[in-house]
């Protein structure tokens, strides 16, 4: 399925980043992150390379370094739209973008995260809780981490569940 030229920029463009892709390595945990990312960083690096080079024989290759120095949400956007732009008028840049990104997202585990970064402040009752996971043995699942609880807390059955996978 080819993806929206937004969509393949917006992936591209928080990947190529290395602030933003801190930050998500960040969120997505310490260690899942860093193996995830070192398996990918070639590929990471091949679509910065391709970026760049395509930014600078368009003459708008300080976009990037802009971002990279100061990776703001106006920085970011103004480099996803000239990405975008890029894309539509070249298919061949297209094609290699889409094709680093899927090589990316292949090679990084999924992960499944319940009930994280919970703040209670009175009573927190929850029920049955089933995490199922079917995919790449590197796929992970978290469940409450990060809690909070100035009060009382229940919790029923957590049920993690690993169907398989490569």
């Amino acid at each position: 399925m080819v993806e929206p030229l937004s969509v393949v920029a917006g992936a591209v463009t928080t990947l190529i980043v290395p602030k933003v892709l801190e930050k998500v390595v960040e969120k997505v945990g310490e260690k899942i992150g860093e193996a995830a990312w070192e398996k990918s960083g070639q590929a990471i690096q091949t679509a910065r390379e391709t970026v760049q080079s395509k930014l600078q024989a368009a003459g708008t290759g300080g976009l990037l370094a802009r971002a990279q120095a100061n990776p703001t949400e106006a920085n970011m956007q103004v480099l996803q739209a000239e990405l975008v732009s890029q894309m539509e008028t070249d298919q061949e840049f297209t094609a290699q973008l889409q094709e680093l990104v899927n090589q990316i997202q292949s090679q990084s585990p999924a992960v499944q995260v319940i009930l994280d970064r919970l703040g209670v402040r009175g009573k927190l009752e929850v029920g049955k809780i089933t995490q199922v996971k079917e995919g790449k043995s590197s796929d992970k699942q978290l469940i409450g981490r990060n809690w909070q609880v100035g009060g009382d807390a229940k919790v029923g059955d957590i049920t993690q569940e690993n169907r398989g996978g490569n």
